[in-house]
Formats: C-alpha cells, structure tokens, sequence
C-alpha cells in the first residue's frame, strides 16, 4: 500500500484524452487507479465522446469522475475571437504557424476544457499523447496559467502527418515531457534540439503493468504449442508476417494454434491470408476483447507473439503493453528488434527478437519455443524477473506522482 509522508497533502490533475475510454488503451486506465491508489485526484477530461459502450471491468474500480468536453455548451462567436487574440499574444510561434497552433476546433475545445478546470479546482493538467490531446490541453494551460504536460507514445511522434513545427512548441511550453522508452526521448531531443531546458524536463517513464493482476498460471494449464496475438488488427502490429510465418511453422509440421485478438482495419485481409494459406483450423480471430480476457487467454497460452513493423504512414508502436503483460504472466515473448521493444524483451533472456518483416526468421526462432517445455519456462521466468524489475506499476506510477507534485512526496511500503 501506499504511505504517505510528513509533507503529504492532497494533489488534484487532469487527465486529458481524446477519446476515453479505448478498450487499446488500458494503460492509461491502469495508471488513473494507480494515482488514485497514491491519492491523487484525478479528473478524466474527455474531449471527445466513445463511440460505443466500452467494456471494461476496470473502470468499475475508478473513482475519477469523467467529463465529456465537447458535449459542454459551446462558446460564442466573440468568445472564440478573443481566445484566438489572446493565444497569439501569449505563444511566441502564433504569428508564424498561426493557424496550424490556432485551429478553430481546438480553440473552442481549449474553451470548454478551461470552464471545467477552473470549476473543479484542477491544479494542472496532464494529456495522453502529443497529438490533439496535448495540444487542447498546451492552450488550455496558456488561457489559464496552469502548468500542463504530456506523454508521448508512437503515433503522435512517428506517423508522416506530425506537424513537428507545433511538436516543438508543445514541447517547448510544457512543464514536463514524458515518454514511454529510451528510443523515444533520442527521437525527441532530435525533434525539439535547440529548445532550452528540454534535456531535463523531456524523461523516460515505462508503461506499468499491474503485477498482482498479470501473474503466472501453473504451467500444467498452459496449452501446448498456443499461441497468442494480441493487437489492434493494423499494419503496424506485423499481423501479415505473422499469419506468412504460421503458415511456414504448418509446412515444417511443428504443432501450433494461433489465437488473435483484436480487430481493425486489416481484418478482412487478413482472414483473407489464412484461407489462401489454408490455417482455418489453426489460426482463430477472437475479436476486440477486454483486459479480463485478455489475460485469462494468457493463462492457457504457451507464447505470445508481436512482429512488429514500420507502417507505411511512418506510424511504428513504441512499447507495446502486451509485451509487458506477457512477460508479467511468465510467458516467452517474441517480437522485433524495432523502436523501443529491446527495452522490454532481453534477447535469449526472456524471448527472442528479430529483423522486422521477415516471416521465415520469426518462425525459425517460435519453433523451438513451441516445442521445448522446459526452453519456454526458463523465458518465462526470466520475463517475470524483468517485468517486476523495470516495468511494477506501483513504482513506475510513484515516480510520476513525485514529477506532477514534487512537494508531495510518496513512499512505497512493501
């Protein structure tokens, strides 16, 4: 549990979203409960609705009260003039990125968010990814004069349509830059190179992984030659190589299932691959399904699987969470040598790494994991260690409890 020292007092954040919740995005769910477990207030500041019920069992056990921005009542024509005024006054770069820093959504946006904050007391705001998000809140913070930051993933930093021109002020007017791997904060010192202060305030924090909830299933549970992918059905995920690399373990006769969670675009190509390839019977499409199940497929899997690639728009995953929630369950893990995954898979440790889009190097390193019991125990082991060690979520989400509010220091009592 958490205890709080001497200096403790109560700190109040919003979090803000543009879309809450995601069913892909559990990460963000996982580290609000934290911070309330740490107690922080938090307050999800959503700018834009669901568009659909989420299910989600987590959120049942949030206690932050979520607020839809743009359903708010919208400010006037006057209002939005005036705001636009003043943003260029107090933004250095306004006058020459004008409205690419000013478009008119977000400014109406940053409008409504600013009601909310000052209603509810919030003391500074905090936004997942450098995309819109960041952005409302970068103006919400400039009308207000609270102190705002943000976190950076994979899209918002990689994909071709990032505006790095407006990256750069984002960056520039934070109070702090959080990002997700190593790999990531090299990348963003290049983009943000020149701006004062930046190698200070621009840090690295993993994505925790709760470690009382992903644990290790007995392995007589565990079904032999299972594997399982789990991942929005989009190009960046590999799911093509993978499904190419399945069908090469069925021409060696190795002894597999595949089981693939998610959905999205790539879907119908991909169903579309397995028949070609003839792996009906092998490979299973189990659809979008939330965390609960997610982790009681891990239970029963023997391999978790993620061969990740650079998608053609530059769009590339950072540190993918359920590489984490493998390695927490005592599972081996095989992915790619590619962004920030050699920080999460230790390669011959915990799993293997290899060249992206390459399928015959992918099934070459599953095989023996498939087939060797004792190999893929020995990873496993080894990927628990390692997520206790680097990825725990109580202690990834103390360390940023201490950056929001350093005068409000925690302890971590075992």
């Amino acid at each position: 549990m958490m205890a709080p020292d001497a200096t403790h007092h109560s700190s109040r954040i919003g979090y803000v979203l543009k879309v809450f919740p995601r069913l892909s995005e559990t990460f963000v769910i996982n580290e609000i409960r934290e911070l309330e477990r740490q107690d922080v207030e938090v307050h999800v500041l959503s700018l834009h609705q669901p568009p659909a019920a989420v299910p989600h069992e987590l959120l049942r056990k949030l206690a932050a009260p979520t607020v839809q921005i743009d359903a708010l009542p919208r400010p006037s024509e006057e209002a939005l003039r005036r705001a636009t005024v003043v943003l260029s006054e107090r933004i250095a770069e306004g006058r020459l990125l004008g409205e690419r820093l000013f478009p008119r959504n977000y400014v109406r946006l940053a409008l409504q968010l600013a009601h909310t904050v000052t209603t509810r007391g919030i003391e500074r705001l905090h936004a997942h990814f450098a995309s819109r998000a960041a952005h409302v809140a970068m103006l919400t913070s400039t009308l207000l004069g609270i102190p705002y930051s943000f976190t950076a993933h994979a899209k918002d930093i990689y994909h071709d349509e990032v505006d790095q021109d407006v990256l750069r002020v984002k960056m520039r007017r934070a109070a702090l830059v959080i990002t997700v791997s190593e790999f990531n904060r090299h990348t963003l010192l290049r983009v943000g190179d020149g701006i004062a202060g930046l190698e200070q305030k621009l840090v690295r924090a993993y994505n925790g992984v709760d470690l009382a909830f992903f644990q290790p299933a007995p392995t007589d549970g565990r079904i032999p030659g299972r594997m399982l992918a789990v991942g929005r059905l989009v190009e960046k995920k590999g799911f093509f190589i993978l499904i190419q690399a399945c069908g090469l373990l069925a021409q060696r006769g190795v002894p597999f299932s595949c089981h693939l969670i998610g959905s999205g675009e790539e879907e119908p190509a991909l169903r579309a691959l397995v028949r070609a390839l003839g792996l009906e019977r092998t490979v299973q499409f189990r659809g979008a399904l939330p965390v609960e199940q997610v982790a009681a497929a891990m239970r029963t899997a023997s391999l978790v699987v993620l061969p990740c690639v650079v998608a053609a728009d530059g769009n590339v995953d950072a540190l993918p969470t359920v590489l984490l929630e493998a390695m927490a369950c005592g599972l081996p893990v095989v992915s790619t040598a590619l962004s920030g995954i050699p920080e999460i898979v230790a390669d011959g440790e915990t799993g293997y790494l290899v060249p992206p889009g390459d399928p015959a190097r992918l099934a070459a390193v599953m095989a023996p994991v498939l087939e060797d019991r004792a190999l893929a125990e020995r990873l496993g082991r080894a990927g628990r260690e390692r997520a206790a060690d680097r990825f725990d979520l109580r202690t990834n989400v103390a360390r940023l409890r201490d950056w929001f509010f350093p005068d409000s220091a925690y302890r971590v009592s075992a």
